[in-house]
């Protein structure tokens, strides 16, 4: 892993190792929040990154990394090797030693023990004393903190006991196995996370990633080094850095990080190529149509930024409880300490209970019940080409779905069937048409194109949202009876007439949409007769036709008025502001810009990923719940069996109090990773 950082307006994205929950986020957090200088700061411990935003007269970047590393996380800048198997397999092999002892007793049984016991604490929980050591420092209390008290706990006991100091038998296999239980578990939960984040983590690493430039011979460079008409070299298992064209070679081409699309696509010369997609064989040299700032990947990365930094309601009640749970683990083990003291004089009894609360407490699994559900949902849906923008779409529901036309439901690619334009107004027509990319100005503009026509000079050229275009007293857009025409001075010199094709896979939305009771409602600005034609051709019962902006929103206010929850599907300019207010808004990829950044969710998979999405959204909800019962369950069972309420019939032991604690956070991370 490495440092990556990226820069708009004093903003800095770090990448950041050791953070393993909630409340260790919650730590870097708070403590940037103090420095004098930082006017914004969100941390991400799922894809271990640090979003600040800082004022650079006040604070240096330098200063932030300095607070980071402070609180014992390390700001990466270089590829780290990673011990942690290697120190897992010697605590193991330790632990296993150490209950090999216990059923053959000897003299040298219990020093050994307690040499075996002290080196897996120092070796194994060295990580887990550190960040309990900075999380106090930060005033927050996390998992190893708890942990770290606890196994210290029990090794302190057992050297008095070892000593003769209080006439009790040692525990040092409980010192131990916590030790080693607990970073078993933090290690399968570690691979299982970052599984289920490789896509995004991919995606992010673009920004660090070396382009091969092709100048008298091949040059590595950054990619915020290369620029427009640059070549670039690219070879089987290269991700493609920025947007370009293949000039030389053929690529077969994996596109599904992009727009959700499985199949490899085959890219010859003059093919386009988007940043974020990957070479799955072939040689190729591209020129460099985008810098990495304006490519597509760079703008999906913005976006994903922005969607992860955004806490749903839900997420935000899960991190305060877990900020909150430490303290009362804390204190309840102190209690239930004190209960079984007082009540038996038994201090091995009130010390094992005691710390078998301390450890089954750990509020880890609650932490990340919410966070890693939805992280585990947006990169689903960003596999299948369906880009989150707000993560808190996965909470709303909704009634009624308002939908366009064209672009939405049809391909927003007319063509022009028949027309009664003259010679002499073609070239007029054509000179209109290229003032607009709504999608009718483009067919006719094809249209007149292929029959010679060429552009003229036209002054006083503007376009009107609902009307057209206008240069020098002459129209091309909505005529009377909602027809598209070529008018001069109100007057009609030319009709056109347009054929469009239904989307592929829009039946098979309606009908997935129909079983889950919402109701679909067009609204075009198109005439009435071909929205009317759509209509009946998809089943749609209730439409409407010609409507402008402002009579969309209406539509929209009205029905949000009486109670419902709308939302809206649009792809223009002219639904921008329907999808502004509408409760939850998507944009088709192929839409304007001005729609996608209106919108909750971008479709860059087309009218399809709406399946996708409320199929993944019914999922992502359910699985927020199972994690917070499991979380919320396994705390309300397993504490008063920790705490000994029905002993001797049946209580814990401190390290398979720990072995439960990883597997509850485990079993949270792989039920978050289910289909």
């Amino acid at each position: 892993m490495v440092l990556s950082l990226e820069f708009t307006f004093m903003k800095a994205s770090l990448t950041v190792s050791g953070m393993t929950c909630a409340n260790c986020a919650k730590a870097i957090e708070l403590s940037l929040k103090r420095l004098q200088g930082v006017s914004d700061i969100k941390v991400s411990f799922e894809l271990g990154r640090v979003w600040v935003e800082f004022d650079e007269d006040i604070l240096s970047l330098e200063s932030i990394k300095e607070t980071i590393e402070s609180l014992g996380y390390q700001v990466e800048k270089e590829k780290i090797k990673d011990y942690s198997l290697i120190i897992l397999a010697f605590c193991w092999t330790a632990s296993a030693v150490v209950m090999f002892l216990m059923f053959f007793q000897t003299e040298f049984n219990y020093p050994l023990q307690a040499l075996l016991s002290t080196l897996v604490q120092i070796v194994g929980g060295y990580g887990l004393y550190r960040s309990a050591y900075h999380s106090l420092k930060a005033k927050i209390g996390n998992m190893d903190l708890l942990i770290s008290l606890g196994s210290t706990a029990a090794l302190f006991y057992s050297y008095l006991a070892l000593l003769n100091i209080i006439p009790e038998e040692p525990l040092f296999e409980t010192s131990m196995l916590l030790i080693t239980f607990v970073r078993t578990g933090k290690f399968l939960e570690g691979r299982a996370k970052k599984k289920a984040t490789e896509s995004l983590r991919k995606l992010f690493g673009l920004q660090t990633l070396k382009v091969r430039v092709l100048k008298e011979k091949e040059e590595e460079k950054s990619v915020y080094e290369v620029f427009v008409g640059d070549r670039i070299v690219l070879r089987s298992g290269d991700m493609i850095p920025l947007d370009s064209r293949l000039v030389e070679g053929k690529l077969s081409v994996d596109e599904s990080m992009i727009t959700g699309e499985s199949m490899p696509v085959v890219k010859e010369v003059g093919d386009e190529l988007i940043s974020g997609s990957l070479v799955i064989n072939g040689y190729g040299i591209a020129r460099v149509e985008k810098t990495f700032s304006r490519s597509y990947a760079s703008l999906l990365i913005k976006l994903l930024e922005k969607a992860l930094l955004e806490k749903p309601r839900i997420h935000r009640i899960a991190d305060k409880v877990s900020h909150y749970f430490v303290q009362f683990a804390i204190g309840l083990s102190f209690l239930v300490f004190l209960f079984w003291f007082l009540k038996t004089g038994d201090f091995q009894k009130a010390i094992t209970f005691s710390l078998a609360v301390l450890v089954i407490s750990c509020p880890c699994a609650f932490g990340i019940a919410v966070p890693l559900a939805i992280t585990v949902g947006l990169n689903r849906a960003y596999r299948k080409g369906v880009l989150i923008k707000k993560p808190e779409a996965f909470e709303k529901r909704i009634d009624i779905l308002l939908m366009d036309k064209t672009g939405t439901l049809t391909e927003g690619k007319p063509k022009v069937s028949k027309t009664n334009i003259s010679q002499e107004h073609l070239d007029i027509a054509y000179s209109l048409s290229l003032k607009s990319n709504h999608p009718y100005s483009v067919a006719i503009r094809e249209y007149c194109k292929s029959l010679g026509a060429k552009e003229v000079p036209l002054q006083n050229c503007k376009e009107e949202v609902g009307v057209g275009v206008l240069c020098d007293g002459y129209m091309l857009g909505r005529g009377e009876g909602g027809k598209t025409v070529l008018a001069k001075d109100g007057k009609t010199l030319a009709e056109f007439h347009f054929e469009e094709n239904i989307r592929e896979g829009v039946r098979e939305v309606l009908e997935f949409l129909k079983k889950r009771k919402v109701e679909v409602i067009l609204v075009s600005g198109d005439e009435e007769e071909r929205v009317k034609k759509v209509s009946e051709l998809l089943g749609i019962e209730k439409w409407y036709a010609k409507m402008k902006p402002e009579q969309k929103l209406s539509i929209l206010s009205e029905l949000q008025s009486k109670g419902s929850k709308v939302g809206m599907v649009g792809d223009g300019i002219n639904d921008a502001p329907v999808l502004a207010k509408a409760d939850l808004s998507f944009a088709i990829g192929s839409g304007t810009d001005v729609a996608k950044f209106s919108t909750d969710i971008v479709l860059n998979s087309g009218f399809v990923g709406l399946k996708e999405f409320f199929a993944l959204s019914e999922v992502v909800r359910k699985r927020i719940r199972e994690n917070l019962l499991w979380a919320f369950g396994y705390n309300i069972l397993a504490i008063p069996i920790a705490s000994g309420v029905f002993y001797p019939h049946f209580f814990i032991k401190p390290e398979f109090a720990g072995l439960l604690m990883a597997l509850s956070s485990l079993s949270v991370v792989i039920n978050s990773l289910r289909k």
